[in-house]
């Protein structure tokens, strides 16, 4: 893992280098930028037409010498002009637009696919005479892709005007996380500003951060999951069921035979096909989730207890002890209460069983399955077509098989005078002046970031304590067992502005202006459950504007990203009433689970042609699909001795599988299973 070395605001480094004669004189340099048009033909890309202009103008705002045109002076002209700002095309309304607003120099783009991947077409064009200043191409298929070409496109339009080279979002030398020798996981912890203004009534906020060691071919801890498969008569739908149980063939094939296994279904009623045992019998356990069939309906709290109930069976220290529940609808029989259910997770992990939650599709109550994971110490999962279900369980997997610390937890002790306001990403709970944080288990090579904001006192003179942090965990990988740090951080108040301007902290800055906005934008997303639209909008325009000073300062690949987030959000409330309400439904999952991860610190790379299936149409069925068996009845395991002999069926061949039994490390003296 590599961190910046210094915890400095991180700007791009400007070298200036004077090679021949400026386009434009210094005073000259002023900009307009249009939206950009989506020539792809695909909907779902609308919202780049404004937020690739929004990224532009923040990676550009690095030149002093550009002056970019405001965008309300630019609707204001296209206004008048009776066109908008990405209906823009003829090449002489252009060069009009840029005389009207002052710009020397007008920028236009658009959107193009090109096979599997898209592709930015840009052309600079000087107002005064219509010569193209210069003509871009930039090809991407993924969100950090097409972030990368804006920086690179922003970079030549500076080289181009004013003669600079420019390296945005330039990486700063890093150095490895330090970690105390024996100690699988390390601690850093800092604040925005070391330093404080008298009289100053702004909070303080705290980052701590966690890295774990990257593990590889050590021993790891044992298994004992429960597989908990919802398979009620909607799971029928889009082959739901069929890669749901590709996905529970996946898990099987992955484990050791000192792994523990239970797979609970649920419907109306539940069913434990296979009781909790050792992962040594894969031919009956394929053949048993082979049979699973759909029908009834959707008895969540009772599929889940079950699931609790044969992982205690078999729990002990030094073993990872999970559930893994995944539905497609609402709890509609047994306890349906989400409170209820969430104050059940929370207890469990108490006993050292958590819970990570898969929602499938349009229809289940995403509140529901995210409150459970959260209580529960696990992780949420968003599958918006059922195809993904297998590569889904696979990540979940690849974790549960490289954990370095377990039952890690984070304390917090204000001093005297100072209180905790609130604690982003993390459920906290408080008790008397200490404020825990549950993480639960920490995996190899992860990075968590928690950030706590804190209000100190107004005034006071020298050095102030603020609090003191501890960290204690389990070590899992060197059986040292139970390890705790702590570190107590500090504030010194001063009169001098220029001292607390330049003791600020770049990075935690930017974490913490990313976490905010996530906090906004999910009001923003509960507004738009309560039907409250054009409310909803407004808190987002602002927040873009708040995301965008915020990147134009720190010049970070995420706070861009959650520019690109604000504006698809955004465009994907036009005319959201006359939707159909599945495709409602699709859009608050996603965007709640987007901010999710955003705050979990969990970076996902999307790419932009594995677009969702629409909302009517089928997808494709499962490659192992197999009518033959899918109707037979399921295979209950009895008590005693099998009566029937155990029939071996070929495996389904799963493209994932090979790559990740070639990472698990397995406990001592245990062989690799082979990928079938």
């Amino acid at each position: 893992m590599l961190r910046p070395r210094f915890f400095s605001t991180i700007v791009p480094l400007i070298f200036i280098m004077f090679v021949g004669t400026y386009l434009f004189s210094q005073d000259q340099l002023r900009i307009a930028i249009m939206d950009f048009q989506n020539l792809s033909s695909l909907s779902d890309l609308d919202y780049l037409e404004k937020a690739i202009p929004e990224i532009l103008i923040t990676d550009l705002s690095l030149s002093k010498e550009i002056k970019i045109v405001e965008r309300t002076r630019l609707e204001e002209i296209l206004k008048e002009m009776q066109l908008s700002l990405s209906g823009v095309v003829d090449q002489d309304k252009i060069i009009e637009v840029g005389k009207i607003a002052g710009a020397k120099a007008i920028l236009t783009g658009s959107i193009i696919k090109a096979g599997e991947t898209f592709r930015i077409d840009s052309r600079l064009i000087d107002s005064s005479t219509g010569e193209v200043i210069l003509a871009e191409k930039k090809e991407w298929s993924s969100e950090n892709e097409v972030i990368a070409a804006i920086d690179l496109l922003a970079e030549q339009i500076i080289k181009s005007l004013t003669g600079e080279s420019v390296r945005i979002s330039e990486k700063e030398p890093t150095e490895g996380v330090e970690f105390s020798e024996g100690k699988p996981v390390a601690m850093e912890t800092a604040l925005n500003n070391s330093k404080r203004l008298i009289g100053s009534d702004e909070p303080v906020y705290l980052q701590v951060e966690l890295f774990s060691q990257k593990i590889e071919g050590t021993e790891r801890i044992p298994l004992n999951i429960s597989l908990v498969i919802d398979k009620s008569g909607s799971m029928e739908s889009e082959h739901k069921l069929d890669y749901v149980k590709e996905a529970a063939e996946f898990v099987v094939n992955n484990l050791s035979t000192s792994d523990i296994l239970s797979l609970v279904t649920y419907e109306s009623s539940v069913q434990t096909l296979i009781k909790a045992q050792n992962a040594d019998r894969k031919e009956f356990f394929l053949q048993t989730i082979r049979r699973i069939t759909s029908g009834g309906s959707t008895n969540l709290s009772g599929g889940m207890l079950e699931g609790y109930k044969q992982t205690r069976e078999n729990i002990k220290e030094g073993q990872v002890n999970r559930v893994l529940l995944l539905s497609d609808g609402l709890a509609n029989r047994g306890i349906t209460n989400r409170q209820t259910l969430q104050e059940i997770c929370q207890e469990k992990v108490s006993h050292g069983i958590s819970i990570s939650t898969f929602g499938v599709g349009a229809h289940y109550n995403e509140d529901l399955m995210l409150g459970l994971a959260e209580y529960g110490n696990g992780n949420y999962y968003f599958i918006d077509t059922p195809e993904k279900i297998p590569s889904i369980f696979s990540q979940e997997l690849e974790g549960l098989l490289a954990v370095t610390a377990q039952n890690v937890k984070i304390e917090i002790e204000p001093y005297a005078g100072v209180t905790i306001e609130k604690v982003y990403g993390y459920i906290s709970e408080s008790r008397e002046n200490i404020t825990g944080i549950t993480i639960g288990d920490i995996f190899s090579n992860e990075h968590r970031t928690i950030v706590i904001k804190l209000m100190p006192p107004k005034n006071y003179t020298g050095s102030l304590q603020l609090a003191k942090v501890t960290l204690d965990y389990n070590d899992v990988v060197g059986e040292k067992g139970k390890i705790e740090e702590s570190s107590i951080l500090s504030v010194d108040y001063t009169n001098d502005k220029d001292k607390v301007e330049e003791s600020e902290n770049g990075f935690v800055g930017q974490n913490v202006n990313l976490f905010t906005s996530t906090v906004q934008m999910q009001a923003a997303i509960n507004m738009v459950d309560r039907g409250e639209i054009d409310k909803a909008r407004r808190v987002l325009n602002k927040e873009a504007s708040s995301v965008k000073l915020a990147a134009e300062k720190y010049q970070t690949v995420e706070l861009k990203k959650q520019i690109l987030a604000i504006h698809r959000y955004d465009k994907s409330l036009e005319n959201y009433i006359e939707k159909p309400a599945a495709e409602r439904k699709l859009i608050q999952k996603k965007e709640k689970y987007g901010q999710y991860r955003t705050q979990k610190g969990k970076e996902e790379d999307e790419k932009f042609h594995k677009l969702k299936t629409p909302v009517d149409e089928k997808p494709p069925k499962p490659i192992y699909h197999r009518p033959d068996v899918k109707k037979a009845e399921p295979a209950v395991e009895k008590e005693g001795k099998h009566k029937r002999e155990e029939k071996k069926v070929s495996q389904p061949k799963i493209s994932t599988q090979k790559k990740l039994l070639e990472f698990i490390p397995l406990p001592k003296g245990k062989e690799k299973p082979k990928p079938s």
